[in-house]
């Protein structure tokens, strides 16, 4: 068997944990901190603010060092450094230090230690099967919210959030230092001809040296994939924490509403599953668009949507959008910049997708407060969606870097 799917099985492990015990866990933690400390729900739910803000900033770092020195080291690093920032989170009696906690060690971890340094492996590893390798490693980030974010919760109840806290700060960074010590950086010679008969147009060999941030940042490419995917993305996440509202004001029980999430989070699996059969298969910039579009049929869904089924049609319609559009993202970076500058690239796009998801989700949260309803959000998304879709069918224009 090629090596490269122990990589893609690595990735997921890795994916599972780092999502899981971070964005996937955060809410467990809100009731429980916020009564110690005497936080309102707005102070403490800026901790996830100051987490996205790290990530953002320092995620461009992190992809050039990943381009520059071997994944294990960075890895090793970062697994040690997500453990320690738990243990300091739940030993720690001052909020300023908590704050830094998230904004910077935490922040970087997170990057280092799996969302940006997975997919940069899965893009040396893999040209022929590079979207089925994204999407199959993607599963983790979904199963993380199935078995790990359970498991917080009951050591949540079983031990106290601080005790908790510790267990997975020393539990996570062993199972990542233990992953770290299975990768291998990229395939040998033979392992290559096995999986990449071919070298795409833009890619480079491992030799070549990336690519300087100053010529990523003037390719046009480089814009029209990273914004049209960042709105889209920004959408799916507004979409996603305004479900359970929209449904309880249209007149369905809160166990309706949750469902919702459910469906959601199935229908996300079952289309990773499916997307991982046809993502080599089928141009990714039309894929993407055609995904995009989606968007604006589950926006117009959403203004007409009044029941359960039919609300429960959109909410599996999200799932497939959410579930599957990062990995076909991060598989067309690694084909039009190629892996050695990947980690470059996919660095310098954490801040484009976080700061316009930022935005987009400020913008409902202001659309509903000013109109005391959802038909202007979704509208203004059914149509930002085509622009989307207009903007990354606007990518075939331009050429690969060939380097």
């Amino acid at each position: 068997m090629y090596f490269g799917w122990n990589i893609v099985a690595l990735g997921a492990v890795v994916y599972m944990i780092v999502i899981g015990a971070t964005f996937n866990a955060f809410g467990l933690f809100v009731l429980p901190v916020s009564a110690e400390f005497g936080l309102s729900r707005a102070n403490m739910n800026s901790g996830l603010i100051l987490l996205n803000f790290g990530n953002a900033v320092f995620a461009p770092l992190v992809g050039r060092l990943l381009d520059r020195i071997p994944a294990r080291r960075i890895m090793a690093a970062a697994a040690l450094l997500f453990g320690l920032s738990f243990v300091t989170l739940g030993l720690s009696r001052s909020l300023w230090l908590s704050a830094a906690v998230m904004a910077v060690p935490l922040a970087i971890a997170i990057s280092a230690a799996g969302t940006i340094t997975v997919s940069a492996l899965l893009a040396r590893w893999f040209t022929a099967r590079r979207g089925k390798a994204m999407m199959l490693a993607a599963m983790g980030m979904s199963f993380g919210s199935i078995a790990v974010t359970p498991l917080i919760g009951w050591l949540v109840h079983a031990q106290g959030w601080r005790t908790a806290l510790v267990i997975l700060g020393v539990a996570s960074g062993a199972v990542l230092l233990i992953v770290t010590a299975l990768v291998r950086e990229r395939p040998g010679e033979e392992e290559g001809r096995i999986e990449q008969p071919a070298t795409p147009a833009g890619q480079r060999g491992a030799s070549g040296a990336p690519m300087p941030v100053a010529a990523v940042l003037r390719m046009p490419q480089f814009w029209s994939i990273g914004i049209s995917t960042a709105l889209v993305l920004g959408m799916a996440q507004a979409i996603s924490i305004t479900l359970v509202p929209l449904a309880v004001g249209e007149g369905l029980t809160l166990l309706q509403a949750t469902t919702l999430i459910s469906i959601s989070g199935g229908s996300a699996i079952a289309a990773k599953l499916l997307m991982s059969q046809v993502a080599d298969r089928i141009d990714r910039i039309i894929l993407l668009a055609l995904l995009f579009a989606l968007g604006a049929l589950i926006s117009g869904g959403f203004l007409v949507s009044r029941s359960f089924p039919a609300l429960a049609a959109c909410a599996a319609m999200v799932g497939v959008c959410s579930g599957t559009v990062a990995p076909i993202f991060y598989a067309l970076l690694a084909d039009r910049f190629g892996p050695t500058s990947f980690g470059t690239v996919r660095g310098l796009m954490t801040p484009v997708t976080a700061l316009t998801g930022a935005v987009v989700v400020r913008f409902a949260g202001e659309t509903y407060d000013r109109t005391g309803g959802y038909d202007l959000l979704f509208g203004t998304f059914a149509v930002t969606s085509l622009a989307a879709a207009a903007l990354m069918l606007a990518t075939r224009l331009t050429q690969p870097y060939r380097g």
